[in-house]
């Protein structure tokens, strides 16, 4: 019995000193205190051999006081932005601003008014050309479609729009006021294109941008010719282990914590580091972001999708997960072409000259 209890305080204390260090790194040192205060008297209390009840009750008293401390004194103020600071804000605007030299000189920056803040676009290529929609990648920014626009510029007028909730250019008016489902997130970046005056268009989507494509494309079918996807999410349940691999990047602010993260993200491609490790890594260090968790389609959502689809997967991406699953789940959209790639998350950037074929066939340029 007295193993059993030893090793349920293992259990209970571990947490409990997780978010002790997250709070003392925070600097919200009596928080710390106080979490470390509960751990102490789960292992140790003073016990009276005479009053062996009153000593379990005063035990029980202390640690569900100190709880309700973390509920309520320690609870803190509302998210007022999803930045952790200014100067930080500051930083990762200049971040921003660098990835933008490897962009045309003649791109142009618009910012759309919506419901829910400014959404930034950048905007390439003549205005009687085509349009096209870009949904960047989870934590990317519209800036890093860069390396697939080769085959599009001259052919289309491209909008590659900040994913409104993150960080990049676009601006919530309320940090706790945003998008919070898959027909709020359709409708407003339906608005968005209406106001860009994006009629139809293919549309293009990484990660967590590819689950915005998806339901926009299923939500506004009349406004999508095509869709390209490269890793996105919608089609695989968010995993635990990511999850918890992107909540330890903002709990820790440690350098360490933050490379270990970039590495399980990016994988072993020398090429996505170089690009974009130091925009990942303000990323983590600035932001917490506000936007909704990504689900799955349904089976019924897809077969109703009858438009061309291209799919890229990569076989070691640790965000979608298993490739073959996302195939098996992806082979409901009635007309789909899919590619199963050696590749990590960031499958457009690292296997860009493939993909970017893939895409001149898939658009008939």
């Amino acid at each position: 019995m007295r193993y059993f209890t030893f090793i349920l305080k293992i259990i209970l204390s571990i947490p409990i000193l997780l978010f002790a260090i997250a709070t003392f790194l925070g600097g919200a040192y009596f928080q710390t205190v106080s979490l470390i205060l509960i751990v102490i008297a789960l292992f140790y209390w003073p016990f009276l051999k005479k009053k062996r009840r009153v000593s379990i009750f005063s035990r029980i008293t202390f640690v569900v006081f100190m709880m309700a401390l973390q509920l309520t004194v320690f609870k803190g103020e509302p998210k007022q932005s999803i930045y952790l600071s200014e100067s930080l804000q500051k930083e990762l605007y200049k971040v921003y601003d660098s990835k933008m030299a490897f962009w045309p000189d003649s791109t142009e920056q618009i910012f759309v008014e919506t419901k829910y803040g400014k959404v930034h676009v950048l905007a390439l290529g003549n205005k009687k050309n085509p349009p096209l929609l870009m949904f960047h990648a989870a934590s990317m920014g519209a800036h890093s479609w860069v390396d697939n626009l080769q085959p599009l510029v001259g052919r289309y007028r491209i909008y590659a729009i900040d994913n409104i909730g993150e960080g990049n250019l676009s601006e919530l008016n309320d940090a706790l006021i945003f998008p919070n489902s898959p027909k709020e997130i359709a409708d407003l970046y339906a608005d968005v294109a209406n106001q860009l005056g994006v009629e139809r268009s293919p549309v293009f989507g990484a990660s967590n941008g590819g689950f915005i494509a998806q339901v926009y494309a299923y939500h506004y079918p009349e406004k999508v010719e095509s869709l390209a996807l490269f890793g996105p999410m919608g089609l695989t349940p968010l995993s635990a282990k990511s999850i918890f691999m992107l909540g330890a990047a903002s709990m820790y602010p440690l350098d360490i914590v933050r490379d270990k993260v970039v590495h399980w993200a990016f994988g072993d491609d020398d090429y996505c580091h170089e690009k974009y490790g130091d925009w990942f890594d303000i990323i983590m260090k600035a932001t917490i972001p506000s936007i909704a968790q990504p689900v799955p389609m349904t089976v019924e959502q897809k077969r109703t999708m009858n438009i061309p689809v291209i799919l890229f997967l990569g076989t070691s991406d640790p965000i979608v997960g298993d490739a073959e699953i996302a195939r098996s789940e992806a082979e409901y959209y009635p007309d789909i072409e899919i590619h199963t790639l050696n590749s990590g998350h960031v499958i457009a950037v690292e296997q860009r000259g493939f993909i970017n074929q893939k895409i001149i066939e898939f658009l008939n340029l």
